[in-house]
């Protein structure tokens, strides 16, 4: 019978660690040595490519802990906090030439391949000093550009955030803002968290023992969270959370809880109406909505900007074309006086006609739908039905049944009044133009209406040409109507380049047109 057992490549397993590593995690880590060491302070100095740092914590009393892996070396109290795993200094030996390692009173130096080989490396005594010194030869940047400085100090940009430790480079003290004494930190289940109420709660970026760790936020706004020390990170780069998934949600739910904490205190402390104007929006996107149901204010661009967005509009255009919400708030008192409505329509191409009537009577028509269902505009909604909306008009002037507008045939009628007004209510509204039933009626002002009969918009594409053909219809139609006499009809019917453009089979003619009696021409004489 035989036994087997595991064993180790050494020399295999150690080369193969050579791509967990990057220069940037290399960094951090000599940062994570220098405060678990308890440092007050980390010195770090570059020259051509040359890398120190140097801080003065407790030291390394044994030396060969500083170059055994899985073995940290650290007490076990810290042990047990952070998890440390053992191969920091590992990750600087991938990219350097030499080591020179000076802690106490011992130091030695090495080529980095003769440590990752195995080779034995001499401990010699060294003058006393307090803490460590790192000195890394032959760093490079990994991508060409900076000098190993300006890298250097990209890095500790982002390294030092939040690293509780001062850190200076070429005696330049980096900036930690996130270490800074003042801060509105919020106790939560997984660390502090810095709550930002312009942000999203679903924006964060994750500090694990004073370093950047995770992704990236892609807004420039979002939340801090700076994470328990006994969390852990994945080896051997230490990029990511170990259990990211669940530490995911547990990171996520305590940011919620903490951002409506924020959310609570700022409404309590801000009048009604400054609340509404700064965070109702933050409100709805953050699954606070129901922080605005006892709030008797609501931001005006809740409800439609007819001033932006004419009857007809919208519905068209509205993924072409950003919103521009009016602003400031209105009270519940003056909605209740003026009345909310909104449109209760089941074809959407009946939309504009009671767009027409709403904005003929100035109404208030809520468009957000992420109202709580508590929330006290909810009472107030009253719906205006399309077949409901009646069209009153004046004289008849002009009627045409087949005027082809984008392709279909559209009835359009010219008359000189026109108002509308809702079932159930006497009062009418004057209006230039609406659309109802397929039929268009306009007034002699109506000028262009094309949007209350299409979009133009052809394979995701704007037909500028086929709009302003119909705009030009249109107007001619209206020119047409209006005209006190035929001769006044005829010539709005004509091309007006014929005005500007000479006609030399035309010269000095005059043309007769016979028409019958329904209006059609049966010669020119």
């Amino acid at each position: 019978m035989t036994t087997i057992r595991l064993q180790t490549n050494q020399n295999r397993l150690i080369a193969a660690f050579r791509h967990a590593f990057t220069q940037a995690s290399m960094l951090g880590e000599l940062l994570q040595n220098a405060r678990r060491a308890k440092a007050r302070h980390i010195h770090i100095t570059t020259e051509d490519d040359t890398l120190t740092v140097s801080d003065d914590g407790e030291g390394i009393a044994n030396l060969q802990a500083l170059i055994c892996i899985a073995e940290s070396g650290w007490d076990e109290e810290l042990k047990a906090r952070e998890n440390p795993f053992g191969i920091g200094v590992l990750s600087t030996l991938y990219f350097a030439r030499s080591l020179r390692v000076h802690s106490l009173d011992k130091a030695f130096r090495a080529a980095t391949d003769a440590i990752i080989n195995g080779d034995d490396i001499d401990v010699i005594p060294a003058p006393e000093r307090i803490g460590t010194e790192i000195r890394l030869c032959g760093v490079e940047p990994p991508y060409k550009g900076p000098t190993l400085t300006q890298w250097v100090s990209q890095q500790l940009s982002r390294l030092c955030e939040a690293f509780p430790v001062r850190v200076t480079l070429n005696d330049t003290e980096c900036d930690r803002p996130l270490a800074q004494p003042g801060l509105a930190w919020r106790d939560t289940e997984v660390g502090k968290v810095l709550i930002d109420l312009q942000g999203t709660p679903s924006q964060y970026r994750c500090y694990l023992q004073g370093l950047p760790i995770g992704r990236w936020p892609s807004s420039q706004r979002h939340q801090i969270v700076i994470l328990r020390d006994d969390m852990i990170a994945r080896p051997p780069d230490r990029q990511h959370l170990l259990h990211e998934e669940e530490d995911g949600k547990r990171i996520r739910a305590a940011i919620a809880q903490a951002f409506r904490q924020a959310l609570i205190k700022a409404k309590e402390q801000m009048p009604g109406a400054e609340f509404v104007t700064q965070y109702a929006d933050t409100c709805l996107s953050s699954s606070n909505v129901d922080l605005l149901n006892s709030i008797p204010f609501a931001p005006r661009s809740w409800f439609r900007d007819w001033a932006h967005e004419p009857p007809g509009f919208r519905s068209h255009w509205g993924r072409y074309w950003d919103r521009h919400p009016a602003d400031g708030v209105i009270s519940r008192e003056a909605l209740q006086e003026l009345g909310v409505w909104s449109i209760d329509a089941e074809d959407e191409d009946d939309i504009p006609t009671a767009e027409v009537y709403l904005t003929a009577r100035e109404a208030f028509v809520l468009e957000e739908q992420r109202l709580d269902s508590e929330h006290w505009l909810k009472d107030l909604v009253r719906y205006a039905d399309p077949d409901q909306i009646g069209i009153h008009h004046g004289e008849v002037l002009h009627v045409d049944n087949s005027l082809p507008l984008n392709g279909d045939i559209i009835g359009i009628t010219l008359v000189g009044t026109l108002s509308t007004s809702i079932g159930g209510e006497t009062r009418e509204y004057s209006v230039v133009a609406i659309r109802k039933d397929g039929r268009l009626y306009v007034t002699p002002h109506a000028g262009n209406v094309t949007r209350l009969l299409s979009d133009y918009i052809f394979d995701d594409r704007y037909d500028e040409d086929r709009e302003n053909e119909d705009v030009q219809t249109i107007a001619t139609f209206i020119a047409v109507g209006c005209s006190d006499s035929p001769a006044r009809a005829i010539e709005e019917l004509l091309p007006r380049s014929w005005r500007y453009t000479p006609q030399p089979k035309l010269a000095g003619a005059a043309v007769s047109l016979n028409f019958d009696v329904e209006g059609k021409l049966i010669n020119v004489q």
